[in-house]
């Protein structure tokens, strides 16, 4: 639970000892817009934002 099934795709970081896990093509978007943010909480999840503006 909590992590993705194509690791490879995403970057992970160390946060108060739980792994985060980002999609690596949202840290590529260099000044771009997102819409959404899906990421996964090492035993929480998987979440996803969405932004309005």
């Amino acid at each position: 639970m909590g992590k993705p099934e194509n690791q490879e795709d995403f970057e992970v970081f160390e946060v108060d000892g739980i792994s985060v896990y980002i999609e690596k093509g949202l840290l590529e978007k260099d000044g771009e817009r997102v819409k959404d943010l899906q990421f996964y909480l090492e035993g929480y999840g998987r979440y996803r934002i969405f932004f309005l503006n």
